[in-house]
């Protein structure tokens, strides 16, 4: 479990200290074994700063409290009337800034939405720019009792911090009592990522209420799974089940990374067939592991450390591809394959040999070859199989049909474990009969199946309202959003007619490190009349787009640039715009599904293809963490491929089930 704070005393034990004492306790809790002499020299000066506070009657002090979510730590905490102060130090800066302020604001907000302690207490953030000159601070309240982030110097901190508290009147705080609270943290497949590469347990960024433990029992079955194959000698497939943004990946990735004893041929590799998920791991990882070596007496360079972050995550189609043309015998004893429904049937597959490949056509389904190659152990093998049900978004993904028509067929020998969950349509579609496995080894497991959602730490049934919501069923839709509308710490779920409402809103509602961003289904073709104009695959700056900052013109930040579902899958944002387009209407009963073709809307009759829409549709309408608006056009009575009667029937069907306008901001 990580230690959630460096230094923790009483102000006045504090005081009484002499700076090497203190130094010498924080030292011994810095897991890291090379400290930087900027880090000593920086801790020193905060010590300094720090205790010319000593008129005012602090109650307690923390020192590097840890924000296991993000990676990081608050340099300081201190506990005054009863407000909690969230202390950056930047040691040397002469200037506020921007990237400086935003990094102590996203402390605040992490420890209000993750920290139980922090629920009723107020959140002041300070920037403390040692050599910036003296600025003239307004408290002003953000969201849910944190406040915009104050600045201060070497020299006025005293001064700042107590004009801040004189507006407060505050109720008893108990500083260890909120030191000691539990923290239910909601990471970002990015944030996970990248904690638990830093050998992060998983405990350490998962919640501790029922969700979290659900998660932790979840990660505890498939380590018993692979320690009894290891034991007895025998080839499993597990398949993994959950309903969208219930942490399927986040489990993969910690299974891949509790398994990366490579001298033991122990070795795990993370595969997805989503190729933007895979990019935007690696190069988050990168980055982070770049940045963090300027801190370190060790240095990496980038193209270093991509090698190494590669053997770990890599991209499905590389990877067939270096089982078709090299060794057939694999060196890694795991593979966890994620979005594992969306494997390619035979006729896919081969014509994509045939013609990307330039190799013979092998007669064989996605998992016919990566269960055959497998299956080269002598001894014992494993494949997890992360499943999403309703997210199959190409043509040819046959998911898990296909799964279990190669182990009914060809691999019967593997011992396969799955929750009764996995036997339903919403996984296996219409085609229940194939479940009868024939002598296969089934084992049934309830924990194999993540059934509340992690991704909206605001709201667990969003992912259900949104089924619903597809499945055109009003009643328990309504239910849902009364639901969601009551809560007073909800997710926000608006919708708009004016895309610059839209485009304010969430510009309004995002603070800290928070993300936000446009998202369209790759059918909205005819979203252009209002100013959004989808990029192509080839032309779409997925890296930028996710990771990057505002000042890039390819970063979600800028609203220019919309997302589509094929670069959307796997990944969050905390509060999105959806634009809704013509393409899926609502009818009485059901929906119209329609593609445009240059001049004119036409039907979609091809039930798959019907089925790829709506997929898109659930895909990208549960991105979002925090909060949502969907944006609807206007349309155009003299644009006969753009007339209101197109999205008027969408407009009132949302209206319908309780999602309310929001046409003023």
């Amino acid at each position: 479990m990580l230690q959630r704070s460096y230094y923790s005393e009483k102000f006045e034990s504090f005081l009484n200290e002499s700076n090497e004492q203190i130094l010498g306790k924080i030292f011994q809790n810095d897991l890291h074994s090379e400290i930087l002499e900027t880090q000593k020299n920086s801790w020193k000066r905060q010590i300094e700063i720090l205790k010319q506070l000593l008129d005012l009657k602090i109650d307690r002090i923390l020192f590097e409290y840890g924000i296991p979510r993000m990676g990081k730590r608050v340099d300081n905490v201190l506990f005054y009337k009863n407000i909690v102060f969230i202390l950056e130090f930047k040691v040397g800066e002469r200037n506020y800034n921007k990237t400086d302020l935003m990094q102590v604001e996203s402390y605040a907000f992490d420890l209000k939405n993750f920290q139980e302690g922090s629920r009723e207490c107020k959140i002041v953030p300070v920037l403390v720019s040692t050599r910036a000159p003296p600025v003239e601070n307004n408290l002003e309240l953000l969201e849910n009792n944190v406040y915009r982030p104050i600045m201060a110097n070497e020299t006025n901190l005293k001064d700042v911090i107590d004009e801040a508290s004189k507006i407060f009147n505050e109720k008893q705080l108990d500083p260890i009592k909120w030191e000691n609270s539990p923290y239910n943290p909601t990471p970002t497949i990015i944030e996970a990522s990248i904690a638990l590469y830093e050998n992060h347990s998983v405990e350490d960024i998962t919640r501790k209420d029922s969700v979290g433990e659900d998660f932790v029992k979840t990660i505890s079955s498939i380590v018993n799974i692979i320690e009894n194959s290891k034991k007895n000698s025998r080839k499993s497939i597990i398949f993994l089940t959950g309903i969208p943004g219930s942490g399927k990946t986040l489990v993969g990735l910690d299974i891949a990374s509790k398994y990366q004893d490579i001298a033991n041929h122990e070795y795990a590799v993370y595969i997805s067939g989503t190729y933007t998920l895979v990019e935007i791991i690696q190069e988050a990882l990168t980055r982070n592991r770049v940045e963090k070596s300027k801190f370190s007496p060790t240095k990496v360079t980038k193209q270093k450390t991509k090698e190494l972050v590669n053997n770990l995550f890599q991209f499905l189609p590389k990877y067939r591809e270096e089982i078709l043309k090299g060794d057939k015998k694999p060196r890694e004893k795991i593979v966890v394959f994620d979005e594992a429904q969306r494997m390619w049937n035979v006729d896919k597959f081969d014509k994509t040999v045939e013609t990307k490949l330039k190799l013979e056509p092998t007669g064989k389904s996605e998992t016919d070859l990566l269960l055959e190659y497998m299956d080269n152990h002598q001894d014992w093998a494993i494949i997890l199989c992360l499943i999403g049900g309703g997210q199959e978004i190409h043509e040819g993904e046959d998911g898990t049909i296909e799964w279990i028509k190669s182990i009914q067929n060809k691999f019967n020998h593997w011992d396969v474990y799955m929750s009764p969950e996995f036997l339903t349509k919403e996984y296996l579609g219409d085609q229940l009969q194939i479940t009868s496995f024939g002598t296969v080894q089934k084992n049934l497991i309830n924990d194999l199946h993540l059934k509340k959602s992690t991704r909206s730490f605001r709201s667990e049934n969003f992912s259900k309202f949104i089924n619903n919501l597809l499945d055109k069923d009003l009643i328990h839709a309504k239910e849902i959003m009364n639901e969601l509308n009551s809560k007073s710490d909800k997710f926000h779920l608006f919708m708009t007619r004016d895309l610059q409402i839209a485009k304010n809103w969430v510009r309004q509602k995002s603070h800290g490190n928070d993300r936000y961003g446009m998202l369209v289904s790759s059918k909205s073709l005819r979203l252009a009349p209002v100013g959004i104009i989808k990029r192509n695959q080839r032309d779409f700056n997925s890296i930028g787009w996710w990771l990057d900052s505002e000042d890039y013109i390819d970063s979600s930040f800028k609203l220019e640039i919309p997302c589509a579902e094929f670069f959307a899958q796997g990944l969050e944002l905390d509060w999105s715009i959806f634009a809704w387009d013509a393409c899926l209407r609502p009818t009485d009963t059901d929906w119209e599904y329609l593609t445009f073709t240059r001049r004119k809307w036409e039907s979609i009759n091809d039930p798959e293809k019907r089925r790829y829409l709506k997929n898109s549709f659930r895909v990208l309408l549960t991105r979002a963490r925090q909060g949502m608006i969907i944006f609807i056009p206007k349309g155009d009575p003299l644009d006969n491929t753009f007339l209101p009667e197109y999205y008027d029937g969408i407009y009132d069907y949302l209206k319908q089930v309780g999602i309310k306008e929001l046409s003023v901001l």
